[in-house]
């Protein structure tokens, strides 16, 4: 029996391949949810996918709220926009465009890779009710936009405003 086979079965599985395995687990839910719902269900699947990411959004804001300690400014959205992407494994960069106004950028997005793979992009239906339901769900006053949308090309440029 190989070495990592024989760790794995003992439960030594180093922290990194676990957040990996993880990570690719998210993507495939990320991936595969909306096409067997779009394909059984239409629209209504995904309209109904939309609402469940959104509700998550929520949730997870109100733990971070709790847990990290976010109060409710701008700053604290961006803040916890960073801490998901993070987890999620997403390489961007915000710009404060103004005093309220900030632009992510994404260098690398895993969920646009992934829908990449299938074909589909179901940006509008998962990451941005759920990154939305983040920004508000920490700070009210907050609200997202699109600044250019996703395509096969590249991942989506959004942008946060108290305006």
């Amino acid at each position: 029996m190989g070495i990592m086979k024989t760790a794995a079965i003992k439960g030594l599985i180093p922290a990194g391949n676990k957040v990996a395995e993880l990570r690719h687990n998210i993507y495939n839910i990320m991936v595969k949810t909306p096409l067997v719902l779009e394909e059984q269900l239409g629209q209504d699947g995904l309209t109904a996918l939309a609402e469940v990411f959104r509700r998550l959004g929520r949730e997870d804001a109100k733990g971070m709220k709790d847990r990290l300690g976010f109060g409710e400014t701008l700053k604290d959205s961006v803040d916890a926009w960073k801490v998901i992407g993070h987890v999620l494994g997403s390489k961007m960069s915000d710009t404060w465009i103004s005093e309220t106004r900030v632009e992510f950028h994404h260098q690398y997005c895993p969920q646009h890779e992934a829908f990449q793979k299938e074909g589909k992009f179901y940006c509008e239906t998962i990451c941005l009710p759920y990154m939305e339901s983040i920004a508000s769900g920490i700070a009210p006053s907050v609200k997202m936009d699109v600044v250019r949308a996703s395509d096969e090309n590249q991942p989506c440029i959004k942008g946060l405003t108290t305006d």
